[in-house]
C-alpha cells in the first residue's frame, strides 16, 4: 500500500513537471509568409527582409528575455504567419499566457486577437506595436523585444508579446484578425514567427519573472543616484499575488529599494521598479538574479538569473548613439497633466480666424497674402503697421507670476510648459545673444524668471518646462535675416507684405551662422540660468542640437535632477513622442505627450466657443489611458490676465482630480486593452494602479439603465469591491455580478449616480 501511494505521489509529481512545462504551439501549417530566409524574402512588400542570427534557419529556437520560443519553418522556406484570420486549435488545457514572437510591416498597429476557451467564453487582447523599424528601440520599454538586423543593415525589431490567459480555464482556440489589405499595400499587417504558450504554475505562489531591463533612470526622493531595474512579472498561478517584494542583485550591485507587488491577477502581467545600489561606474551588461519574496520573507519563486541586464548610469556624449539611451523620467511618466502657456508680443493684436489657425502665428499668417490675417491687418492696423511696432505698445501690467502658478496648481496639473520664445524670435528671457527681448526692450523684465524663480521657491511639486519653437528657443526665427532654411522654407529678413519692402528685425545683431551663434548659446543660457526640468523642442529644421543636449542631460543629473526632452528638436533624440491635437487610437511602444485643445488668446473666440470641462477631462483620460501625458494649452490676454473662462474651466477640472487623483497620477495602462467600446452609448476607458492595487474603469455617459457593462476581461477578484470615486466621505460599495458570457455588471443606483456629472470612475479593489 505504501509502495502504491509513493507511485501514485510520483506520478502527480510528474504531471504537475509535464504540466509545468511551456508548450511551442506549432505554426507550420499556417506559415505564409517568407521574412528571413535570404534572397527571395519578401517581409514588407517592399522586397525587405530579417537578416540576423536570431533567425537564422540553422537555429531552432530563440528567446527574448525569459520566453523560449520555437521558431518552424515550412517546407516552402515560408518562415511566419502574415495575420490573415487565422484560426488555430489549441491543446485541450489551461494556459497561464500565450506569448506571439512578432513584428509588424508598416506600423504601427492596433488589432485584437482573441482567446475562445472550451466553455464558449473568450479573453481579446488589443495588441499594440510599432513597426518593425521604430526608430527608438532603446526606449520601448512597455514591450519586450530583441533587435535584429534588415538585409540592408538597417536595425528592426522582433517583439514578445503577451496574450490574456485565463488559467482556470482549457483553451479551444486562437483567432487572428485579419490583414487590411494584400502585402505590399502598405498597410499594417501582423507577422507571427513563433507561439509560445505558458503552462498554469504547479506552486502556490505562480509568480513568474517574464524580463528584467536596466534603464538610465533612478529611483525618486533618495539622496543618492540608484538606478532603476525595471522587472516584468507575471501571475501564472490560479491564486491572486498579494504584497510580494522584487529584488535585484549580481555582481558588484545589489537592491537598494526592493520593488512591490500589492495585487497581481492570475495570468496578469506587471512591471515592478528596483533600485539599486551599484559601485561600478559607467554602464555594463552583466548578469542578474531576481528574487521575489512574500510579506513574511519567504522566497516566492526558485531565483532567476537573466543575463546581458545593462545596469548602471553613465554620462553622455555629444553624439545621438549616447543620447539615444536617455529614459523618461518616472515624475514624467506619472504626472499625467500639464499645462502649455502660450504668451508673447503675438498676444497683442491676439487675433485668428476662430478654428481655422493659430493667434500666435500672426506675423507669418499676415505676410500670406490673400489670407484672413493678410485682410484683417490690412484693415484694422493698416499696411504701414509692422509686426515690430507692437514691441512698444505691449503693456503686460496685469502679469503676475503668483496668480498664473496659482491657478496652474488649481488645475490639478503636474507640470507647465511656458514659451520663452516663439517663431518671432522675441525672446521673454535675460538673452545676451540678442537684444530682441523683454528685457531689453520692452516691457523690460524677464518673466521666464519671474515665473520659474516663484515656482523653484513656493512650487516645488510643479515641474517646470520652457518652449520657444524647436528647441525651447525656437531654433527656426520665421525672419531671422541671418536664418535660411530650405527645408521649411523659412528665409529672413522680414517684409512688408503690401509693398514687398524689407522691414527692420529690431534687436538682433548680425551673425554668419544662426545655428550656433543664436540658436545653441540661447538654449545654453536657458539650461544654466533657469534650471527647466522639461525642455521642449517644436517644429525642426537645421540644428546642432547634439551640442546642448548632452550638457543638458549631463548637468542636471549632477545636480541630483532627472530632465527630460520631447522629439521636436531636429534630431533624432529625444524622451518620448509629442502628438499634436489629434488623437490616437492606440498605445505607443514609447512614452507620449498629447497636446491640444485651445491655445493663444483668440480675441475673436466667444466663451462659449472654448473646449468644456467634460471635453477636456475625457481627453485627458483617453490619452492617460493610452499611457501618454495630456498637455493642455492655454493664452493669458496681453496684459497678462488670464481670461476668466479658461480659470474656471481649469478650476473645474481641478476640482475633478482631487476627488480621483489616484485613477490618473502614477496609473498604468491596462496592458489588455486601453478601452471597452462594446456597449452602445456607453464608453469605457481603464487605468490601473502601478502597484496593483486597484483597477479603474472611467465612463464618459451617465451609467445607462443604472448599470455598467464591461466586456473587456479586467482583473476581477472573486470579492473584490466596486465603489465610486467621489467627494462622499463615505465610501459605498456597489453590487455587481458576472454574466455566463464573463460581462462585468456594475450596478449604480440613482443616489450613487448623482454624485458625479462629469466623468464617472468605478474603482475595484482586490481583499
Amino acid at each position: 500500500m505504501i509502495y502504491l501511494k509513493f507511485i501514485a505521489a510520483s506520478l502527480i509529481l510528474l504531471l504537475q513537471c509535464v504540466q509545468a512545462r511551456d508548450d511551442y504551439i506549432n505554426l507550420d501549417m499556417f506559415l505564409n509568409n517568407r521574412g528571413a530566409q535570404g534572397p527571395g524574402s519578401d517581409f514588407d512588400g517592399a522586397g525587405n527582409y530579417f537578416s540576423c542570427p536570431a533567425l537564422s534557419s540553422t537555429r531552432a529556437s530563440l528567446s527574448v528575455g525569459n520566453v523560449r520560443y520555437k521558431l518552424d519553418v515550412s517546407r516552402n522556406q515560408q518562415d511566419n504567419m502574415m495575420s490573415r484570420g487565422q484560426i488555430i486549435t489549441l491543446p485541450n488545457r489551461p494556459y497561464a499566457g500565450l506569448y506571439l514572437l512578432a513584428s509588424v510591416n508598416h506600423g504601427p498597429i492596433t488589432t485584437d486577437v482573441t482567446l475562445i476557451y472550451q466553455d464558449g467564453s473568450r479573453s481579446t487582447t488589443t495588441l499594440e506595436l510599432p513597426d518593425w523599424q521604430v526608430r527608438y528601440t532603446d526606449q520601448i520599454h512597455r514591450i519586450d523585444h530583441r533587435p535584429c538586423r534588415l538585409h540592408n543593415g538597417a536595425a528592426a525589431l522582433l517583439m514578445s508579446a503577451p496574450l490574456l490567459a485565463d488559467p482556470a480555464k482549457n483553451a479551444s482556440h486562437l483567432v487572428f484578425p485579419d490583414a487590411n489589405g494584400p502585402l505590399g499595400s502598405f498597410t499594417p499587417a501582423l507577422h507571427v514567427f513563433a507561439m509560445t504558450g505558458i503552462a498554469p504554475s504547479s506552486s502556490s505562489s505562480g509568480l513568474r519573472v517574464v524580463s528584467a531591463k536596466g534603464t538610465r533612470r533612478w529611483w525618486e526622493k533618495a539622496r543618492n543616484e540608484y538606478p532603476i531595474v525595471t522587472v516584468r512579472v507575471q501571475n501564472t498561478g490560479l491564486e491572486w499575488v498579494r504584497d510580494a517584494s522584487v529584488f535585484v542583485k549580481g555582481d558588484l550591485f545589489r537592491t537598494q529599494y526592493h520593488g512591490h507587488i500589492r495585487r497581481l491577477a492570475p495570468g496578469h502581467v506587471m512591471d515592478v521598479d528596483v533600485g539599486i545600489h551599484t559601485v561600478r561606474r559607467g554602464r555594463v551588461s552583466t548578469l542578474a538574479t531576481v528574487r521575489i519574496f512574500d510579506s513574511l520573507g519567504n522566497e516566492m519563486m526558485e531565483a532567476l538569473a537573466l543575463d546581458n541586464v545593462a545596469i548602471g548610469i553613465e554620462d553622455y556624449e555629444q553624439d545621438e548613439r549616447s543620447l539615444h539611451g536617455h529614459s523618461v523620467p518616472r515624475w514624467y511618466e506619472s504626472a499625467k497633466f500639464g499645462i502649455f502657456i502660450h504668451w508673447g508680443l503675438y498676444s497683442v493684436p491676439s487675433w485668428a480666424p476662430v478654428g481655422a489657425d493659430y493667434a500666435e502665428w500672426y506675423w507669418w499668417n499676415y505676410n500670406r497674402k490673400g489670407s484672413a490675417t493678410y485682410n484683417y491687418h490690412r484693415s484694422f492696423y493698416g499696411p504701414d503697421i509692422e509686426y515690430d511696432d507692437f514691441i512698444p505698445a505691449w503693456k503686460p501690467d496685469r502679469f503676475s507670476a503668483q496668480k498664473w502658478l496659482d491657478v496652474i496648481d488649481a488645475s490639478g496639473a503636474k507640470y507647465f510648459v511656458f514659451t520663452t520664445k516663439h517663431h518671432d524670435g522675441f525672446a521673454l528671457f535675460d538673452t545676451q545673444v540678442t537684444d530682441r527681448s523683454s528685457v531689453k526692450m520692452n516691457p523690460f523684465r524677464d518673466f521666464t524668471r519671474e515665473l520659474l524663480s516663484l515656482a523653484k521657491d513656493e512650487y516645488p511639486h510643479l515641474k517646470r518646462g520652457v518652449y520657444c519653437k524647436y528647441q525651447i528657443v525656437s531654433l527656426p526665427e520665421w525672419y531671422h535675416p541671418s536664418y535660411h532654411d530650405r527645408w521649411l522654407n523659412w528665409d529672413g529678413p522680414p517684409v512688408n507684405p503690401y509693398t514687398g519692402k524689407v522691414v527692420p528685425y529690431h534687436g538682433s545683431p548680425q551673425v554668419h551662422d544662426f545655428v550656433n551663434e543664436v540658436q545653441v548659446p540661447q538654449i545654453l543660457e536657458l539650461i544654466d540660468h533657469y534650471e527647466p526640468d522639461i525642455m521642449w523642442c517644436d517644429i525642426g529644421g537645421i540644428n546642432n542640437s547634439t551640442a546642448w543636449q548632452a550638457y543638458f542631460l549631463n548637468k542636471a543629473r549632477e545636480q541630483g535632477r532627472q530632465v527630460t526632452m520631447n522629439d521636436r528638436c531636429g534630431n533624432a533624440v529625444s524622451d518620448f513622442a509629442t502628438i499634436e491635437y489629434r488623437g490616437i487610437s492606440h498605445v505607443p511602444s514609447r512614452y507620449n505627450n498629447n497636446s491640444g485643445s485651445g491655445i493663444c488668446f483668440n480675441h475673436q473666440t466667444r466663451d462659449d466657443q472654448y473646449a468644456s470641462t467634460t471635453s477636456l477631462l475625457q481627453e485627458l483620460v483617453s490619452v492617460v489611458s493610452r499611457g501618454g501625458n495630456f498637455l493642455l494649452n492655454i493664452g493669458p490676454e496681453a496684459s497678462g490676465h488670464i481670461p476668466h473662462v479658461m480659470q474656471k474651466t481649469l478650476y473645474e477640472m481641478g476640482q475633478w482630480l482631487d476627488r480621483v487623483d489616484e485613477s490618473i497620477f502614477d496609473s498604468v495602462p491596462y496592458w489588455v486593452a486601453s478601452s471597452d467600446l462594446h456597449e452602445p452609448g456607453q464608453p469605457l476607458y481603464f487605468t490601473q494602479a502601478r502597484d496593483g492595487r486597484a483597477f479603474y474603469v472611467f465612463s464618459f455617459n451617465p451609467p445607462l439603465d443604472r448599470r455598467v457593462v464591461v466586456k473587456t476581461k479586467v482583473p476581477l477578484h472573486p470579492n473584490a469591491t466596486i465603489s465610486l470615486l467621489s467627494s462622499s466621505d463615505k465610501k459605498e460599495h456597489l453590487k455587481w455580478r458576472m454574466t455566463n458570457s464573463d460581462k462585468l455588471i456594475i450596478n449604480v443606483p440613482d443616489h450613487v449616480m448623482d454624485r458625479e456629472h462629469l466623468l464617472w470612475v468605478f474603482k475595484i479593489e482586490a481583499p
